[in-house]
Order: structure tokens, then sequence, then C-alpha cells
């Protein structure tokens, strides 16, 4: 027996050595995975381009490069390879081809390893794969705001590919509010236009940006209020004038016509009149301009503004904005918005309209109109329809779930709809980087929440202001990286994060470690939700720091990094596996050990969790 033991032992240890990896850490590595697609349809095949770098003094032989799809930590397919017979010093790049499985809205984790002759490891790194039919189930928001004749738009294109962005908000590439297409603008020379703040936009950057959108998968939606025109509109169409909106009468907010001065304007157009939506001329005009821009730019729909709620309105001669499906008065702008979305969506035909209610102020009118896709800019300030503020991360999540509520009628699939969040974090900054832990934070409480981000755009920028092309505090190359793999892990995992889950109320219980049901400051945010399949426990790690999303000058404490995390949850019914999964990690599944157990008829499971430094997904699969 002795010599047995003695034999088994050399076996492994000799395994081993033929495992280990036969140059030197770190002698090469990957250094970059892209798709060509944001995203797939069933069918089509995903070209993966992996770039190696080797840093040595010489070629590598023999090494062999894998790609492993999963869905939801089972293998979907088999494993593609490149075998490479000498990688070069410097950087090399290969591609990898794998056709996805027919099923349609699944999303993939994609692991790729790159290994020695010997099979030993010497990098490994992610990416994701979202294969569905249309964009609208699993939107991914992006933005481009750059439209000069020197803008590369194809580059940018190509940088926003890398979050899996799947459309696109074109912000103030148009001529005017009142006229989006600029005169004289025409498919075969779109010329080029000032817009109201004196930009020069190219027409021809505009196609050539719509182009290489096309070619990625990605919509392209044309950015215009709803409600807005300028001074030249006025002065050309007179008759306008009593179509303006007006404050109401002992109106808090304002007096007279309801405007916003913009600021100096080369054209002479620097004041913003706001109308009527509900006044059925300017809904003619409105929607026959919007339908010109298709005659010459290959946008895929309109993307609507507002500017929210500034109090009750009435038309220039002091009545009522319409009437609603009651036949009681309506004066505020919010309470257009359903009849005033149901009928541009008509009058788009085959377009898509997305819709912002500016503060999510009046946002289940939107939510409940026949708008392809929710989409809303949050202000801390604000408060949701139960008077609950907008400034923290659970109050974020909660309007998530409740706008999918909200949409369950008008979805395809009766699932809801997933929501957008725009919300400025780092507002007050005006240089240096993002502030990391607040970017990632506002990440995790949303994607947990079932929605999305409008953040990333005009390349690798992100958003911190309402005006689009102030974007010049940039990320550093730390938090791309962490971007990225939260938008990966948010594709990888859209069936478990919006997929019509729901939260549900689960006692858990967290050995020696501070927890909250509702995002608390200093605690760990127990977030827990559920399908018809898995419970599903989200940790979002807000120990060390505080709970409010808005973090103005950069200056959000990262939270403590946990370890080792003894979990007890409640769950209904009984565990038959309990799966881990985090964007700090890769967002590999690996499987916990675990036990089930009943406490006064009530069934839990524990396990213990090995880190938590931002988000960790606990996916329980139900017997």
């Amino acid at each position: 027996m002795a010599g047995a033991a003695a034999l088994v032992i050399a076996g492994v240890f000799a395994l081993k050595l033929l495992r280990a990896p036969a140059y030197p850490e770190g002698a090469a590595r990957i250094s970059e995975i892209s798709t060509d697609r944001a995203m797939y349809t069933p069918g089509q095949t995903v070209t993966l381009n992996v770039t190696l770098s080797n840093g040595g003094a010489q070629a590598l032989s023999g090494l062999t490069l894998c790609a492993q799809a999963t869905h939801l930590g089972t293998d979907a397919g088999e494993a593609q390879e490149v075998r490479i017979a000498a990688l070069p010093v410097g950087e090399s790049s290969y591609a990898l081809s794998w056709m996805p499985p027919e099923a349609d809205f699944q999303g993939y984790l994609l692991d790729v390893t790159l290994r020695d002759g010997r099979g030993g490891t010497l990098d490994h790194a992610t990416s994701a794969v979202d294969v569905s039919s249309s964009w609208l189930k699993f939107p991914r928001y992006g933005y481009v705001c750059d439209f000069s004749a020197d803008a590369d738009a194809a580059a940018k294109i190509e940088a926003m590919n890398a979050w899996h962005i799947n459309a696109i908000e074109y912000y103030d590439w148009q001529y005017r509010h009142h006229q989006p297409l600029a005169p004289g603008s025409t498919r075969e020379n779109p010329g080029t236009w000032q817009d109201w703040a004196g930009r020069r936009i190219s027409g021809q950057t505009v196609q050539s940006s719509l182009a290489a959108a096309k070619e990625r998968g990605m919509v392209s939606m044309a950015y215009n209020m709803i409600y807005a025109a300028t001074d030249s509109f006025f002065r050309e169409n007179p008759q306008a004038e009593a179509w303006k909106l007006h404050f109401a009468p002992g109106s808090s907010r304002g007096s007279g016509e309801f405007k916003f001065n913009m600021g100096a304007s080369p054209s002479g157009d620097g004041t913003l009149y706001f109308i009527n939506p509900l006044n059925v001329l300017w809904q003619e005009h409105i929607f026959a301009e919007e339908n010109k821009i298709f005659t010459v730019f290959d946008f895929d729909g309109w993307h609507a503004d507002t500017v929210g709620d500034w109090g009750d309105m009435v038309t220039a001669d002091g009545e009522p904005l319409g009437q609603d499906s009651r036949g009681e008065a309506v004066t505020s702008v919010l309470d257009t918005y359903t009849p005033f979305l149901n009928a541009a969506k008509a009058a788009l035909g085959g377009k898509y309209l997305t819709f912002n209610p500016v503060g999510a102020q009046g946002i289940e009118n939107a939510n409940k109109s026949n708008v392809d896709a929710l989409y809303a800019e949050f202000w801390p300030w604000d408060s949701d329809r139960n008077g609950r503020s907008y400034d923290t991360y659970a109050a974020l999540a909660a309007e998530v779930e409740q706008s999918r509520l909200d949409s369950l009628e008008t979805s395809a699939d009766g699932k809801g709809k997933s929501l957008t969040v725009k919300a400025y974090i780092n507002y007050d900054l005006k240089n240096g980087k993002m502030n990391d832990p607040a970017v990632l934070l506002c990440e995790a409480a949303v994607f947990a929440a079932g929605g999305a981000r409008l953040e990333i755009g005009n390349g690798d920028h992100m958003l911190h202001t309402e005006y689009y092309p102030d974007d010049g505090v940039l990320m550093s190359d730390a938090l791309k990286a962490r971007t990225r793999a939260m938008y990966d892990f948010m594709v990888a995992y859209e069936n478990l994060l919006r997929d019509g889950q729901s939260t549900v109320t689960r006692q858990v219980e967290i050995k020696g470690v501070q927890t909250s049901v509702k995002g608390a400051s200093d605690a760990v945010w127990t977030y827990n939700r559920a399908d018809e399949n898995y419970e599903i426990l989200h940790l979002i790690n807000l120990v060390g720091t505080d709970s409010r999303w808005r973090d103005e000058d950069g200056k959000k404490a990262a939270p403590e990094p946990q370890s080792e995390l003894r979990v007890r949850c409640q769950i209904q019914g009984e565990a038959q596996a309990v799966t881990l999964a985090s964007p700090d990690e890769g967002g590999r599944s690996t499987q916990l050990a675990f036990a089930n157990g009943r406490d006064g008829g009530q069934a839990y499971v524990e396990f213990t969790v090995p880190s938590l430094e931002y988000w960790d997904m606990i996916y329980i699969k139900i017997k």
C-alpha cells in the first residue's frame, strides 16, 4: 500500500510538472479581446479577435489559444482553438470563430485561455456575446456627440463595441430642434451645418457613423426634443406663437412663456421655446420633420427628450393643454407624454421610439406608452411617484424594478422592459479622472436590478454632465477595464439579470458582517431576486462607503473588501446547486459547496463566499 501511494504521489507530481508553464510568468499574455459585433442574430457566426503580447526577447513556440463559451456556467458548444507555431515579440492578433446555439435572446461568457506546449496556463481572460434578434430586450445604450469633419467615426464605433453597446443616441447632431434636417441636405450630399451653438456638423461624418454602427449590429437613434423650437421657427411661422406653453397663473416656477435661454448663438437661435405637446398642428409639424431625417440618414429611430417637470402649464390663451381619456383637463406636461408618444410611434411607422422623462418625472406615463425601450435621466433631488428621493443606489434599483412592472403589457415577451438609467455621477469634476468606486457601484446597483446605464460613448469616453460634448473627464485605463468587465458580466448573465426576474423578500445573514436589505451605507446590501428556476442573491459591498450614487467631486471611498463570507439565505424550495459569479473576478461561474436546512418550516441554504469587492451574484438552482 505504501508503495502504491508513493506511485500515485509521483504520478500527480509528474502531471503537475507537465502542466506547469514552460515560459516565465508574464512572458506571454492576453492584452485584448474583442468581438466583431455588439450583438448577433441566431445563426450568425461570432468572430473573436484576441491580441497577444510577447514581452520577451524572442519568439515563443508551441502555444495554443483556446476559447470556451458558457451559458450560466454550462459549456455551450465545443472549445475553439488556434495553434500558434511561433508568437513573435510584441503584439500579434488572432481570430477564432464560434457558432452559438440557435436559441434567441441568450447571453454567453467567452473564456479565453493561452496555453504553452505542456498545457500550462500562461494567461486567461473573458468577454461576452449577446445572441438576440432584437436590441429591445437587452438594450445597452451609448452616445455619440462629435460630428466634426475630422472625427474618426469608425474608430469611435469600434471603441464602443468593446462595451457591447447596441443602441446609440446621436446627441445634438441636428440642425435645429424644430427642423432637425438641415436645409438642402440630401442622401448624396448631406452637406455641413452649424447647430444652435455654432458647432460645425458634418453630414458625411454622421453618415459614416451610421454605417459603422450598422456593421457592428448597433441601432442608431436621432436625438431631438418632443416640444422645442428656437427663435427662427417663430419668425418664419408667426402663427406658432399660439402653440407655446405658458406657466399657469400663480405658478411658483415662473410666469409668461416657458423658455430657456441656452446662451449665445451665432445664428440667433439661442432661445429654446416649449410648445404644447398636445397641439395637433405641432404634432403634424414635428412628426413630418422627424420623418424627413430618414430620407437622408439611415437612423433607426427617434430618441425623444424633454426638460422635466416645471409645474402646471396653460396654452397661450390661458386654456388647459387638452383633455385626458376621461375628459378631464390636462395642465401638467407630464400627462401629455402617453398620448404624444403613442401618436409619435404611429407616425414613425417602422422606426423605433425611445423617450427621456427628465428627472424620471412622469416616467410611469412613458413606461405605459408604446415606446420601444425605456430610458430616464435621474437627478438626486427628484422623487419617485411615492415621494422617495432618487438619491441612493436602492432608489435607482427600485425604479428599474417598477418600470419593468409598468411596461409588462406593452413588452414583446410580457416580461416588461429594461430601463436605461442616465445619472451624472462625478458632475462637478472639471479635470482629472472619473472616480472608480462611484462608477462601479452605480453600475452594480442598476445592473443587478435588471437595468442598463447610459454612460459610455464618443469612443471610450464617459458621460458626466448633461451637455454631452463636455465629456473630457476621462476614465483611467484601470476603470476602462473594470467597466468593460461589468458590461461583459451584464451580457453574459443577461438571462439572470434582466429576463423577467422579480425582486423578492428573503432573510439573509452573513456571520460577523453588517447587512442591509435597503442598500444602507457601511453594510453589505443583500438584494434578492428570483425567477421560475433560480433564487438570485446579489451582494453589493457598501462597507466603508455610502449609499448615494451622486459623487460630485469624485471623492467617494472604495468599499472595504470582504472575505470568507458565511451566508445563510432563505429560499423557496430546496437548493440543487449554488453558483457564484462576479464581474470583479472575470465573470466565471464557480460552484460553491452548500448545505440545505430548515428553521421553523422555512427553507434556507448555507454557503461561503470567498471574497467580495464590489458585486457578487449567487444564483441558486431550485429543485
